[in-house]
């Protein structure tokens, strides 16, 4: 519990800063356990304190253990110090990777610490914290590598997520199988690590009277700057501590990035350049010279950076310092020169100052421009360099790696999160940043920074940049807002992002060719889910599939600002692109759907699920689904020696040297095909096969869930272990086996089908905007059983799987045709193949049973109601003779 004096502290923190406060911003202190350590490591009964001692002999460490994956920002309280000693801290998600810390990921903007090993110097008592946060880790290794002896009485990690306990979640569910309710869990979980509340990263510069001022791991880029290719840069700089390093040509993703060493250095007085991207390795050496001077600390330089086609000219003090040549690219598929704009950055050592930056033009048609201007003393600064603090909450896609907000993983998180806490502005906020950074041709965002600003001009061509990175994930964006308003009901978000929209779908009408097909002509945005995979051209069959479900989302959009015209087009369209898919990027004779009409070979998973899903195989006859689920099977599942879960691809769907994986991602639309296929077996299938190894303990469980599965073995240091678009398990329970799924906006109408495969029940709530829909079942070979409870102005279908032809609600006993509408609330009860139909219209519980004895009754009073009218009859005509 929370005392008063809390709350009133935050009540007056809230007051003071304009910042709104609530329970699920309240930062958690991650404590750890022991895990691990060294006899000569000195504990409190395995507790803190824990005094730890160099050794010339030995390496003397403790290993501590979190239990499951936490982020935040790391703390450290030493009240006991003999000698000067260097604390070497790492950090992992699975425990395999502790020593050395898993992967190091540098992106070129960022607001959190890269560096999974971090070295302490300790000279005296002190509280430690770090102001950079380590985004995911379940274990944590401590060493001295030299000096002394320190006693660390307590150390932790401070959250920096949504805090909210799972349990107190307005979403639940929990059922017969102890697996299925803590992979449940396990996925909110995943959410939940993911969840940035609003202003609650700190900005990674600083701007202060006196400039930028970058302390140590930072990065940042001018987001306007990244069409830029020849102009002339000018700023000041002071370098606090080793030196000071800016990028030319940055673009988020690659840059050409200058380091001056400073007198201080162990290189002193030297210039470097080197090329640098985001994924290790993330230096490649160019260039070296010696000034011709001292670089001193504290002390103010004037840089000048002529940037000109493969050469730059560099200047200090108004002093040519070096004409440095750039190499030419020797893979024909990267440009040797590559555009983008001007980066600040520090090293884990550099601590600089930045002021007075000004950009000119080059090029031949704008030359002279002044193309950017600032003191770099303001806060809106540190916006434009997209590493302010984040306005509004967001999702991330992994905790650890990228930190970003990326589009396609909203179709399985915005799910999550409408299942379980139901925090839409989550969504909410995370479309409305990828949305309002948008080409002025349609394109929106297909990833954004955590710091990035809400842009609320008009769209621009000023960010051409891998923020855009593929086709599927730009239409992503537009169904991510359908599910929204699918969820909440909230049509003035769909009136705010309707023009976007509207030009996005604009943009896409242009790319459809003579056979209503879309083609991807642009390679750079071919690439989908797995970069490894290579880019798709031509007629990308999934690209086609979510263009078609992507036009009837646009439709129903439509219907909500009350645009009929657009809504017809977007409808007649949609069957347009779906007749043609079947036309011609579906193999009959194999029963396929093929990748493209450049790639036939391979069997996608996705591909074929998604063609399920939308409806568009379907239309080839309902055998055509259970086919593809059936091939599906045969050529995805692993099992035996082989490994577990289903592959992605088939090998000769991926290009050579590139291996097959196990996606949770694509998994989760697999398995909803077979949900909506009434295939819970297949569905449960996936469930357990791809999901349950990341759910058993042991060295590499985090409580989350993993990005991606290697068929055999263990994921390695690079993957993410908190990976939110691999939590799908949970609205997959929720919506099927639970059964709760909207059918209108903001469940108004509502369905109830739970799907119970072999669990025995299943219980939980489903939050609506009208207030809570709960559901608790049981199954017997005997006997189903459902308690329902409905919020007000909402109505829908409860279907009760039974081949039964008698039902009991209320406590009143129908026969399939003589429902009397006796039971308030209830407007018709109907058999549907193997299910009963209970219409329900009104508020309130509702207990449904369909069982044996029912049955029995319903058929003995058939009988006897055949009885009773022959001996009715026979009177009849006895009296009949009598009287005659």
């Amino acid at each position: 519990m929370y005392s008063k004096y809390v709350f009133y502290l935050l009540n007056f923190i809230s007051f003071s800063c304009g910042i709104p406060l609530s329970i699920s911003d309240i930062p958690l202190i991650h404590i750890p356990t022991l895990f691990n350590s060294t006899n000569d490591v000195i504990t409190n009964n395995n507790t803190f304190p824990m005094t730890l001692t160099f050794s010339n002999s030995s390496i003397s460490y403790v290993i501590l253990d979190y239990g499951d994956n936490v982020g935040g920002f790391p703390f450290f309280d030493i009240d006991q110090v003999i000698g000067n000693s260097s604390l070497r801290v790492s950090y992992s998600e699975a425990l395999p990777n502790i020593i050395d810390g898993d992967i190091e990921f540098y992106p070129l903007i960022r607001s959190f610490d890269p560096y999974r090993v971090k070295i302490y110097e300790i000279t005296t008592s002190s509280h430690i914290e770090s102001p950079l946060i380590q985004g995911a880790q379940r274990y944590q290794r401590l060493t001295l590598t030299n000096g002394g002896s320190i006693r660390i009485s307590k150390l932790g990690i401070k959250s920096a997520y949504y805090t909210k306990e799972i349990s107190s979640a307005s979403g639940s569910f929990s059922c017969s199988s102890e697996l299925f309710t803590k992979m449940w869990k396990m996925g909110v979980r995943t959410l939940q690590i993911n969840m940035i509340p609003p202003r609650s990263i700190p900005p990674g510069f600083i701007a202060t009277d006196q400039g930028f001022l970058l302390t140590p791991n930072q990065a940042g880029v001018y987001l306007r700057g990244m069409q830029w290719v020849n102009y002339t840069v000018t700023f000041s700089t002071m370098i606090v501590k080793d030196g000071s390093s800016f990028a030319v040509r940055s673009n988020d993703y690659s840059e050409i990035l200058l380091t001056i060493n400073s007198n201080e250095h162990s290189n002193p007085n030297t210039l470097i350049l080197n090329t640098r991207q985001e994924l290790p390795p993330p230096d490649t050496y160019i260039y070296n010279i010696s000034l011709p001077f001292n670089i001193s600390l504290l002390q103010w330089y004037n840089i000048k950076a002529i940037v000109q086609g493969l050469t730059i000219q560099l200047s200090i003090n108004g002093l040519n310092v070096s004409t440095i040549p750039l190499p030419e690219s020797s893979n024909p598929y990267i440009p040797s020169i590559t555009p983008g704009g001007i980066a600040f950055t520090t090293s884990n050592s550099q601590e600089t100052f930045f002021r007075d930056l000004q950009v000119i033009d080059l090029s031949s048609s704008n030359s002279g421009t002044i193309l950017y201007q600032s003191s770099l003393t303001s806060q809106q600064a540190v916006y434009d360099f997209g590493v302010g603090t984040n306005e509004l909450p967001i999702i991330l896609d992994g905790a650890k790696r990228d930190r970003n907000v990326w589009s396609g993983d909203l179709l399985v998180v915005g799910p999550v999160l409408y299942y379980s806490f139901y925090e839409s502005e989550y969504v909410a906020g995370s479309l409305a940043l990828l949305n309002s950074y948008q080409l002025t041709t349609g394109p929106v965002s297909s990833r954004v920074n955590v710091g990035f600003p809400l842009q609320r001009s008009n769209p621009s061509d000023e960010f051409v940049t891998p923020i855009f990175y593929s086709y599927t994930y730009f239409l992503a964006n537009l169904i991510s807002v359908a599910e929204y308003y699918l969820y909440t009901g909230d049509v003035q978000f769909v009136y705010d992002q309707w023009p976007r929209m509207q030009l996005l779908m604009d943009f896409f009408s242009k790319l459809v060719d003579t056979n209503n097909l879309i083609v991807a002509s642009y390679p750079v945005w071919g690439y989908d889910y797995n970069p490894s995979y290579g880019a798709y051209v031509g007629k990308f069959t999934k690209l086609n599939i979510l263009y078609a479900m992507a036009l009837d989302d646009a439709a129903s959009l439509a219907d909500a600002v009350n645009n009929s015209t657009a809504a017809l087009q977007y409808r007649q369209q949609a069957a347009a692109v779906r007749t043609a898919i079947n036309t011609h990027l579906y193999n009959s004779t194999n029963n396929f759907y093929m990748i493209s009409d450049q790639q036939t070979a391979g069997i996608s998973q996705d591909t074929n699920s998604l063609a399920i899903l939308s409806g568009i195989a379907t239309q080839l006859g309902s055998n055509v689904t259970q086919q593809l689920l059936e091939q599906l099977k045969q050529k995805l599942r692993l099992s035996g020696a082989n490994g577990t879960g289903y592959i992605s691809t088939t090998l000769d769907g991926i290009p050579a040297g590139t291996s097959v994986i196990v996606s949770p991602f694509i998994s989760f639309f697999h398995a909803t095909a077979a949900f909506e296929q009434d295939r819970s077996d297949l569905a449960f299938d996936i469930l357990d096969s791809v999901w349950s190894p990341m759910a058993q303990p042991g060295p590499y469980f985090t409580g989350t869930f993993w990005e991606s599965e290697r068929p055999i073995g263990y994921p390695g240091a690079s993957t993410s272990m908190a990976h939110t678009w691999s939590a799908g398990i949970t609205p997959l329970l929720s919506k099927y086996v639970l059964g709760v799924k909207p059918i209108s906006a903001g469940y108004t109408k509502w369905s109830i089908h739970p799907q119970p495969g072999n669990l025995t029940w299943a219980a939980g709530s489903v939050s609506t905007p009208h207030g809570a829909i709960t559901v608790k079942w049981n199954n017997s070979n005997s006997e189903f059983k459902i308690v329902v409870d409905i919020p007000l102005s909402t109505s829908g279908i409860v279907y009760i799987p039974t081949d039964n032809n008698c039902i009991k609600v209320n406590e009143k006993m129908f026969y399939m045709e003589s429902y009397d509408n006796s039971v308030y609330g209830v407007n018709s009860i109907a058999k549907n193949g193997s299910y009963v139909e209970v219409y329900i219209v009104s508020s309130g519980t509702y207990t449904i049973i369909t069982n044996d004895v029912c049955n029995a009754f319903s058929s003995i009073f058939i009988r006897s109601s055949i009885s009773i009218y022959l001996m009715l009859l026979c009177l009849f005509m006895i009296s009949f003779e009598v009287n005659f």
